[in-house]
């Protein structure tokens, strides 16, 4: 039950976390603090997934501010949380339908050294396949960070 609550939230303070950093860039709310509480509920967590134990009501106050912090981003600022709901579909559909890249990004973001290798060998000479590739691998290595966090974390 523990290790449940402990990946659901995980995933959403993630979400959370993208919520917030979508409007401290497209709104001129000061969003700070969610971030920096997003950020050490995300640490947080996964810090009593790794510990195990009894920590049931940890975990559970760690999902409910996520809950609450989602809820509260319409609270902030309404126009820009619904321009992010709405941003998620067209980012989708230039990220997936753009064939001439979508190979490079796969590559970089699940090899990640890859792409970093990429990006320095690039960034001069095709800057707009460097940041592809950039944006990729450094999403690919915050994804294999938590990843190897949460897994080791269930096996510790």
């Amino acid at each position: 039950m523990l290790l449940a609550i402990g990946i659901v939230t995980l995933f959403l303070t993630a979400f959370m976390l993208a919520i917030y950093g979508y409007l401290g860039k497209h709104t001129e709310r000061d969003v700070s603090f969610f971030m920096a509480v997003g950020i050490i509920s995300i640490v947080m967590n996964l810090f009593t997934n790794a510990g195990g134990g009894g920590a049931l009501w940890l975990s559970v106050g760690y999902l409910a501010i996520a809950v609450i912090f989602i809820a509260l981003s319409f609270a902030v600022s309404v126009q820009g949380t619904v321009g992010f709901y709405k941003s998620v579909g067209s980012w989708c559909v230039k990220t997936f339908t753009n064939v001439s890249l979508i190979g490079w990004q796969i590559l970089s973001f699940f090899l990640f050294p890859a792409g970093i290798a990429l990006y320095f060998v690039w960034y001069k000479t095709k800057p707009e396949l460097a940041e592809v590739c950039g944006k990729a691998s450094m999403w690919g290595v915050l994804l294999w960070v938590v990843l190897l966090w949460t897994i080791l974390g269930i096996l510790l």
